[in-house]
């Protein structure tokens, strides 16, 4: 848990879980041009919505357009 999860959760008292702690979460980074990186925060905050928000929903959607690989694959499928 961060600082400031740990100063919330002390102050009122309740346990957070963040995506950093959920197992079913993973990170993911890149590099991409400044300027579309500003152009990406801009929009995210003018929509009120994080940053994971996007990325997930893009990222998700960039899939269904271009990936050849089913959603979910069992062990020992290809």
């Amino acid at each position: 848990m961060n600082a400031c999860a740990k100063i919330s959760s002390t102050i009122t008292g309740k346990s957070m879980v963040t995506k950093r702690d959920d197992p079913n979460y993973s990170q993911v980074s890149g590099y991409i041009p400044k300027e579309l990186a500003l152009r990406f925060r801009i929009a995210c905050t003018a929509k009120e919505i994080s940053q994971s928000e996007a990325l997930e929903k893009a990222i998700g959607q960039w899939l269904e357009d271009e990936d050849p690989l089913p959603a979910k694959m069992g062990k020992g499928e290809k």
